[in-house]
């Protein structure tokens, strides 16, 4: 039955998709194609068209965020091919967790404006996604594949790079936006931005609150589980100061905060807080001259956690990271990018007011080349030598060879293929906590990837990839039990057991005219070691359509579907299979008044699809958001 479900479910998506885009097409059979422009950034740190990068990036846009308003960075994430979040779908605040390529949290890492941010006080020092606002953020590239020589620690399976909205080029602008939805949810976002003679100028400020529902799955049907909601708050400053036409200095600040309530377990009600704070100040002077430039990148961030609840803790961190790169254009084929890193992170479970911060630093030199030949080839190539203070060095690489062939009618075609390796650092937690083990080496991991993308101008874009990461040294927590069978406690260890996670990637984006565009993607991955791909699907399937009815209606569709996965229960000590699921959501916003005032709404899980995104807790069903959003 549930096989059934899903196929007329699909069917009737894939239905609707057909008949919006042949509508549209018998409209306007005239397709406009215009060369290509998208730019990305994070793959090379060179600012490149997307057909000569030889990596295989996603990019959701400014426009593609906006017609996702009410949604969550997470959301969107879980729509981008080869990435699964977990945690979105539960009640608001719920903890997240990212698995990409089959590599988990510690094996992607997150920028914020191009540089690395993080918690050291984590089990394994990542970044909490539950701290930015979808209303901030002006784009996001993923970056899939291993990266370390570019960005360092934990970019060994996918990189995610957050850029924050900026000041507007000419004059004063601004936004304000407020909207409500299911759960009593409520959230108003107010940015200003502008240009003032040399000064650029962008101030961003966010509050949302949700009264939730129950976390946990009440098994009982009593229905006295108590609701688990959320409050957030969020402020930012970014400032530009122009000084000469080849001197500017930046300056950026941010406070983010937030309340969540969560359950005692899997099925179990609790009254349990998790108060979370973050303060991030960063200073980025630069300086061009002919052929190429200089930036300095410096920013420390500073976080607080607090648990309240039968077994109370609190954490504080501090992370600065400093970075120098010089960029410069040799030739007009190549590109060189010099740069040298430096790190330090602290962190302390705060038992006693004079208590010392644990840290450890990174110092990394890198350097990189890009070459791009006239006849379509292109070749990045970088090396990186981390220095940790507890471990000693480590030395990584990355080729990247890809291959542009012009065709004739605007039809291009690209391969690409790499070899790169990565490392993840052992974090402070894993390092000198009660579990610790000072004596920890840092993962190690190489991977390969070979694809084609296929253009036709701008019209049709179709990428697909096959991957390979080669994985050893894995950090994991060893149980120890006694003689007769009881846990006793455990470490984290360097265990001697290695493991290959591989797949391919395919994602297809039609511009069926200028008033339809049609996107679809299919992710497949799958290891040698199932015991450590626990919670992870083999496959996930998406699909959307966007359509501009009029020049002031956009409506849109999207349907998501996740396989099987296979969780451990610790209650039962046995193996859980969890059934798949596809999700139905609708959008559609309109513009007035010159399009200075947009109302939108959203309804998402239009199906009110019954599933188990995790073991235990409950989701969201049929939800609904409505805005109001004014542009000035």
């Amino acid at each position: 039955m549930r096989i059934l479900k899903f196929n007329l479910n699909l069917l009737c998506t894939l239905s609707f998709f057909l008949t919006v885009g042949f509508c549209a097409k018998a409209q306007d059979e005239e397709v406009t194609t215009d060369s290509l422009d998208n730019v990305v950034i994070t793959g090379t740190k060179f600012e490149l068209p997307v057909e000569k990068s030889g990596k295989s990036i996603y990019k959701i846009d400014a426009q593609s965020i906006e017609k996702n308003a009410g949604k969550t960075i997470s959301d969107l994430l879980n729509e981008v091919p080869g990435i699964q979040m977990e945690g979105n779908f539960g009640a608001p605040g719920t903890n997240i967790n990212y698995y990409v390529r089959g590599g988990r949290n510690k094996n992607t890492l997150i920028l914020i404006d191009g540089v690395p941010i993080n918690d050291p006080s984590g089990i394994d020092a990542t970044f909490d996604l539950r701290f930015l606002p979808l209303s901030q953020v002006e784009s996001i590239e993923v970056l899939k594949g291993g990266l370390s020589t570019l960005y360092g620690t934990g970019a060994s399976a996918a990189v995610i790079s957050i850029k924050m909205k900026e000041a507007a080029t000419e004059g004063t602008h601004g936004q304000i936006d407020y909207n409500f939805g299911s759960y009593n949810t409520h959230q108003i976002s107010a940015n200003v931005n502008g240009t003032e003679d040399k000064l650029t100028y962008s101030v961003s400020g966010n509050l949302l609150d949700s009264e939730g529902f129950s976390a946990a799955l009440d098994e009982s049907g009593a229905g006295d589980f108590q609701k688990d909601g959320m409050n957030q708050k969020n402020g930012s400053l970014k400032l530009g100061l122009q000084v000469t036409d080849q001197f500017n200095l930046g300056f950026s600040s941010a406070y983010d905060k937030f309340e969540a309530d969560y359950d005692a377990s899997a099925f179990t009600d609790g009254d349990n807080q998790n108060n979370a704070e973050q303060f991030r100040i960063g200073f980025a002077p630069s300086y061009k001259y002919e052929g190429g430039n200089v930036r300095l990148n410096v920013l420390l961030n500073t976080g607080r956690r607090e648990f309240v609840s039968d077994f109370p803790s609190t954490f504080k961190s501090k992370n600065l990271q400093t970075e120098l790169i010089g960029e410069n254009q040799i030739t007009e084929q190549i590109k060189t990018l010099v740069g040298i890193n430096y790190q330090k992170q602290s962190a302390k479970q705060v038992v006693s007011p004079d208590e010392g911060y644990d840290d450890f630093t990174l110092l990394d030199p890198f350097a990189s080349i890009f070459w791009d030949h006239p006849s379509g080839l292109n070749i990045h190539a970088g090396i990186r030598l981390n220095t940790h203070s507890e471990y000693g060095s480590q030395f990584v690489y990355n080729i990247n060879p890809s291959f542009l062939l012009y065709q004739a009618n605007d039809v291009n075609i690209k391969f690409l293929g790499s070899i790169s390796t990565s490392y993840v650092t052992p974090s402070l937690y894993q390092l000198y906590s009660f579990y610790g083990n000072a004596a920890l080496q840092p993962e190690q991991s190489t991977n390969y990837e070979g694809g084609v993308s296929f253009y036709l101008g701008n019209s049709i874009e179709f990428n697909t990839v096959y991957f390979r990461r080669d994985e050893k040294e894995p950090i994991q927590f060893v149980n120890q039990f006694d003689d007769g069978g009881n846990w006793i406690g455990g470490n984290y260890d360097n265990t001697i057991s290695e493991r290959v996670v591989k797949g391919f990637e395919a994602d297809v984006r039609w511009s069926i005219n200028e008033k339809a565009t049609f996107n679809a993607n299919y992710a497949y991955v799958t290891t040698d070691d199932q015991t450590t791909f626990y919670r992870i699907p083999n496959a996930k399937f998406g699909a959307g359509l966007t359509y501009s009815a009029t020049t002031n209606l956009d409506l849109s569709v999207k349907y998501n579907y996740t396989s099987e996965r296979t969780i451990f229960d610790f209650g039962t000590f046995s193996e859980v299979d969890l059934d798949a699921y596809g999700l139905v959501d609708l959008f559609a916003s309109y513009k007035l008044m010159d399009k200075k005032f947009s109302l939108y709404g959203g309804v998402n899980n239009i199906l009110d699809e019954q599933f188990v995104s995790v073991y235990g807790f409950t989701n969201r069903g049929r939800n609904a958001t409505l805005g109001l959003s004014f542009t000035f």
